[in-house]
């Protein structure tokens, strides 16, 4: 198999990928930019559901946030807390209550 046939292999695999990301106008193009040109990473994720998606218009724990960004950035619940956590140190969330199976648990909202 040459050089063109991997790389044509591997852009149907990404766009695959792009329509089945769950977040509204999320592309995993070749230079990992979104349109708006940040990278992508985890804070830059959350505003997105942020922004585009008005996920935090009801309060969401870091659980329900960490299974939201799942199919499209696999890491551990831990970063996901600190990067809410951080995101409502700059302001760009704001941090709530929530009763979640009879416990109080932190939840962010915008």
């Amino acid at each position: 198999m040459n050089q063109k046939e991997i790389n044509k292999q591997i852009f149907k695999r990404l766009e695959k990928l792009e329509k089945a990301a769950p977040i509204k106008g999320l592309k995993l193009n070749q230079g990992k930019k979104f349109k708006i040109g940040g990278k992508i990473s985890l804070p830059n994720l959350i505003l997105k559901l942020r922004d585009d998606n008005k996920f935090f218009s009801q309060s969401r724990s870091a659980n329900e946030v960490h299974e939201k960004l799942l199919p499209v950035y696999s890491c551990k619940i831990n970063r996901v807390n600190m990067a809410l956590k951080r995101l409502v140190e700059r302001k760009k969330l704001r941090i709530t209550d929530k009763i979640i199976k009879g416990k109080k648990t932190l939840a962010y909202v915008w």
